[in-house]
């Protein structure tokens, strides 16, 4: 049983198959590809491999999910903890059908007590376990809906099902919002400014510490967007010649939403831009080094004209070479930029990095702070209302409460000795 992605029509798709490559199960197909498919294709990938943890647990466990629901049987109380319990484990972990969950134990106080300390022997983030509580239940609430919507239930089996469904919102509930996992730190940068210097210093093709033997110029290029911009990894790969301003002003890039699927798009994992359609901004010299790798450097690969998209893969161990760049590759960067750097970097980290500096300079030239969120919205693609700022306005509120704690105390040391 294995998450499978393809294309047909020029369109992705994602499916659950067996070892045949054949769906798994009809209505687990029909789940996924008529509620899940109206997200973004990387949310569907991810809330599909939720829904793949679960019914390996199930099918591995003997219970059929799909006749569970159409028969009224459902799933048990116990059975539901014992899924409980393990989705805090890596979905590698073995099974062990045979050996009985601590969670099955009787006495009330003592399984609360043991449930709660499940969360400091978690082998997952809080988020991954919410999230794999959430499509059980949400699949569960489509199949009961699929085969007893609209028709008449017992009494006894409709209680039993809401009971569970209950259950199972107060697990996620339990594990609050994500934000609430990620306490924000008041001092510590996202990328130190030591390490982020060498980064900027290591990328130039020309650095005698540059970690890669080809493609400088397009690994530069790539980072310094990513480091001026503070756009996703996959507004990045999705750039366009024709997104370029290059005249006028000569430093600004369209950042667009496209509606649908890039059909001029041939890569399976397509990239996405998650926010708004919005301008980006580079300085003049940046984008001339653009225009010098797309008329120089990108025309050395034959398929590049095949497509409009900036970046191409320049290797051709599969026939890529000039094709357009993948999520993979720019992840592949970044790891290596990391372990020359002894310091994890990823291209969203980056976009953190590039907010701290626009906070930095808006202090610097006393900008008030709403008119700097309306601002930081603008230039993230963020939509009016959207509170994604907050992380980094109460980043700023923290930092500003620390400075003032200890000019207070420095004040008190200060009343003491004068004592």
């Amino acid at each position: 049983m294995r998450l499978k992605k393809y294309l047909y029509g020029g369109i992705q798709f994602v499916s659950i198959v067996d070892e045949n490559d054949c769906p798994l199960d009809v209505y687990a197909a029909a789940y996924i590809n008529s509620v899940l498919s109206r997200k973004a294709f990387n949310t569907t990938v991810r809330y599909s491999n939720e829904l793949l943890f679960a019914l390996c647990y199930f099918t591995n466990r003997s219970i059929d999910l799909t006749a569970r629901v159409a028969n009224g049987r459902l799933v048990s109380y116990p059975e539901y903890l014992s899924f409980f319990d393990f989705c805090h484990h890596q979905k590698s972990a073995p099974l062990e059908p045979n050996v009985i969950p601590f969670l099955g134990v009787e006495d009330k106080h003592l399984r609360n007590a043991m449930t709660a300390n499940l969360r400091a022997f978690s082998k997952v983030s809080p988020e991954t376990i919410q999230g794999r509580v959430r499509r059980l239940r949400q699949y569960l609430e489509w199949l009961f809906d699929e085969f007893h919507g609209g028709k008449g239930v017992t009494d006894e089996v409709e209680d039993r099902f809401h009971k569970l469904i209950s259950k199972l919102k107060l697990d996620e509930q339990s594990f609050g919002r994500n934000s609430d996992f990620n306490p924000v730190s008041s001092t510590d940068s996202v990328i130190p400014d030591s390490v982020f210097e060498s980064l900027k210093e290591m990328i130039l093709p020309e650095s005698k510490h540059n970690p890669f033997k080809s493609s400088k110029v397009r690994n530069y290029l790539i980072v310094s967007l990513l480091e001026q911009t503070g756009i996703r990894r996959g507004a990045l790969a999705k750039l366009k010649i024709s997104d370029c301003r290059f005249h006028g002003s000569y430093d600004r890039i369209s950042i667009y939403r496209a509606r649908g699927s890039d059909v001029s798009d041939p890569r399976l994992e397509k990239p996405n831009q998650k926010t708004r359609s919005h301008e980006a901004i580079v300085n003049r010299s940046l984008m001339e080094q653009i225009k010098f790798y797309i008329d120089h450097i990108r025309p050395q690969f034959n398929q590049c004209n095949t497509h409009d998209f900036i970046f191409v893969s320049e290797k051709n161990s599969k026939g890529t070479a000039g094709l357009p760049i993948s999520l993979k590759t720019i992840n592949n960067i970044f790891n290596k930029l990391s372990n020359s750097l002894n310091f994890k970097v990823h291209p969203h980290l980056l976009r953190h990095k590039w907010n701290e500096k626009f906070d930095a300079a808006g202090e610097e030239q006393n900008v008030e702070r709403p008119l700097l969120e309306d601002m930081r919205r603008n230039a993230m693609g963020w939509s009016p209302n959207s509170t994604m700022g907050q992380t980094y306005n109460d980043k700023a509120i923290q930092r500003h409460t620390v400075e003032m704690m200890r000019k207070h105390q420095e004040l008190v040391e200060q009343k003491n000795e004068g004592k």
